[in-house]
């Protein structure tokens, strides 16, 4: 009976595991082939990722005359500065300038305490007067002397005594005369004086002050014209020096917020600096509109001649390689091709180089990811506003905001 009841109902499970088996390997199939249909269509877009343009901006190499133009940072300073101090002990009597103030060559700046110099004055006038009745007198009595000796009332001696006291009295006289002009020099270190048109700076000193020979009063600098010393690699030297033999070599300096002054190269030190290889340059700037200052940092800039018929390109084409440098030439078919070249120099952003002609376009940007014959697209023109100008959209192009689709 048992066996009976089972039967049917085991001949239903195998029917049903049969029939779950079929569909089983029915989506291994058509999984396996949606698979390998699926990793066709990832090679083919890993394909074609690796064939796609790279996008950059080109330009022209150009072959023209370049001004050679050194540059190199440099130091104002002051072409005459002098600590101003007092030439003799005394106290300060009047401040008579202000600090910051442009003062004026013998412009009077302080004044010190001068009774007793003045009253050595009169002291040495009292004697030089004194000094000059003495030797009255004794031209006098000279005078006397040799009337007398004429008519042989005296004799030689009393006549070589009388002169003896002209003599003396008359070097009593120069002696006195000296030191009345020494008073007088020694009141005249009562005034301080500006030695120079400059501008004065901080005052060290107040009214009461006791100085003395070593005191620091005020700094005065001068600040038109002034000065701007730098340095300059020991192979531009030949270059410097043949254009100073035709003329005065231009110098121009330019602050950080833009600011330029004109000027001229006034020293060449006559040493090179053999461990850094530099020689030190002194130029004299133009400062009647006071933008330059002592210790300011400032870039120089030195024409030292023209280079002629050399190939220019912008100095971010270059692209450095692990031994040499060398730039993309776009070839016609819109890939690219490295091409060595020699950096002669930097002028104001343009790369001189040898190793290529002029009118050969060049990768200017976007070179760094770039490989020998890749393809490249050029970006669209800078617009007036630095931002790239809109790209035309190709027909059927559908963006995810709806862009290329007919609006209709």
């Amino acid at each position: 009976m048992l066996k009976k009841r089972f039967a049917p109902l085991l001949l239903t499970a195998l029917l049903a595991a049969a029939c779950s088996k079929q569909p089983d390997s029915s989506a291994g199939k058509d999984a396996s082939g949606k698979t390998a249909a699926g990793a066709s269509s990832g090679q083919g877009a890993s394909g074609g990722g690796r064939n796609k343009p790279q996008m950059v901006t080109t330009t022209m190499t150009t072959l023209r005359n370049l001004p050679l133009v050194l540059s190199a940072q440099g130091n104002v300073l002051s072409l005459d500065e002098v600590d101003v101090r007092a030439q003799k002990t005394g106290t300060v009597a009047q401040v008579q300038f202000s600090e910051g103030q442009e003062v004026r060559r013998g412009q009077v700046l302080f004044s010190l305490d001068d009774r007793e110099d003045a009253a050595a004055v009169k002291r040495a006038e009292a004697a030089v007067v004194g000094a000059r009745a003495q030797l009255d007198i004794a031209e006098r009595d000279l005078k006397r002397a040799q009337d007398l000796s004429a008519q042989n009332f005296v004799s030689s001696s009393a006549l070589d005594t009388a002169r003896n006291k002209v003599d003396s009295a008359r070097a009593s006289m120069q002696e006195s005369q000296a030191a009345l002009e020494q008073a007088k020099v020694t009141l005249t270190y009562s005034v301080i004086r500006a030695p120079f048109d400059g501008r004065a700076g901080r005052i060290d000193v107040r009214v009461g002050s006791l100085v003395t020979t070593t005191t620091p009063m005020v700094k005065v600098s001068r600040m038109h014209p002034i000065g701007v010393s730098f340095t300059l690699p020991e192979r531009d030297l030949p270059m410097l020096l043949a254009s100073q033999r035709e003329k005065p070599v231009r110098v121009e300096v330019e602050t950080g917020d833009g600011r330029k002054a004109p000027g001229e190269v006034s020293f060449i030190d006559s040493t090179v600096d053999r461990v850094a290889g530099t020689i030190a340059i002194k130029a004299r700037i133009d400062n009647n509109s006071r933008n330059l200052w002592p210790g300011q940092y400032v870039t120089t800039k030195v024409t030292v001649g023209e280079l002629k018929d050399v190939v220019v390109l912008p100095a971010q084409a270059i692209v450095n390689g692990p031994t040499n440098r060398f730039v993309y030439v776009v070839k016609d078919d819109a890939t690219v091709t490295p091409q060595n070249v020699e950096l002669q120099r930097i002028v104001d952003g343009q790369a001189v180089v040898t190793g290529i002609g002029g009118g050969v376009k060049i990768v200017l940007e976007g070179g760094q990811n770039l490989r020998p014959g890749g393809r490249i697209e050029e970006a669209a023109p800078l617009a007036a506003n630095g931002e790239s100008a809109p790209r035309k959209r190709r027909n059927g192009n559908k963006g995810g905001n709806g862009e290329g689709k007919n609006p209709t």
